[in-house]
């Protein structure tokens, strides 16, 4: 069995687990858990804290969960969504929008639409210790615009360890290359299966991790 997958593939595979049973809501908890327990190795970092920079779709939303089980161990944690909660794409992210905005006492949430919202919080890209990059995924297409294309830069320029969530956001899962621009990390948190492109540019990936996300054989291809 393959240890690589492209993306195409990739949503061929979790279509067929959700009809297996496995919901999306269910891979997405376990994506987003597999992120916060790699944060929770960084016992040093978390001390100042953990920015989570959200996109609007399930990329984001993985990020969603990460800050909640984050949250759950006591870690500060701040979250950036990028753009309105109804402007969220998908119902699974969506869901965990709501949750995370409800949990006024442990997270605070933050969102910005364009490039002006965003540098008014650019202080917290700079006083964090670690920031999990959940802008984009697989699904990128095409320049990176604004307010995303401002959020890389803020997240490159700060000395916080870089967790990128699947894929560095910006980075091409298929061929590795970078259109405009793309997030540095430290660390990438990629699901199920290597995607093709991270294995073809290690400086922008970082240390590599394959986290289970509890698709099932069967659903393989």
């Amino acid at each position: 069995m393959s240890k690589i997958i492209t993306p195409d593939e990739m949503r061929a595979v979790e279509e067929r687990a959700a009809t297996l049973g496995v919901s999306r809501l269910l891979m997405m908890e376990n994506a987003g858990c597999a992120v916060a327990k790699a944060v929770l190795r960084l016992r040093a970092r978390l001390k100042k804290g953990v920015l989570v920079v959200a996109g609007l779709g399930n990329n984001g939303g993985d990020g969603l969960v990460a800050a909640r089980h984050l949250a759950g161990e006591s870690v500060s944690v701040k979250v950036i969504l990028l753009g309105r909660g109804e402007d969220i794409k998908g119902e699974e992210a969506a869901v965990n929008w709501g949750i995370v905005s409800r949990m006024t006492r442990s997270i605070t949430t933050l969102t910005a639409s364009n490039r002006e919202e965003l540098l008014a919080h650019k202080n917290l890209f700079k006083e964090c210790g670690v920031i999990v990059d959940a802008i984009f995924g697989t699904g990128i297409k095409g320049e990176v615009r604004e307010p995303f294309a401002t959020a890389i830069d803020l997240i490159n320029s700060s000395k916080a360890y870089k967790v990128s969530v699947d894929i560095p956001s910006g980075l091409d899962p298929l061929t590795g290359g970078v259109q405009s621009k793309a997030v540095k990390a430290d660390l990438t948190i990629t699901f199920h299966k290597a995607k093709p492109g991270l294995l073809k540019n290690k400086k922008i990936v970082g240390r590599l991790i394959v986290a289970p996300i509890g698709i099932p054989p069967e659903a393989e291809l």
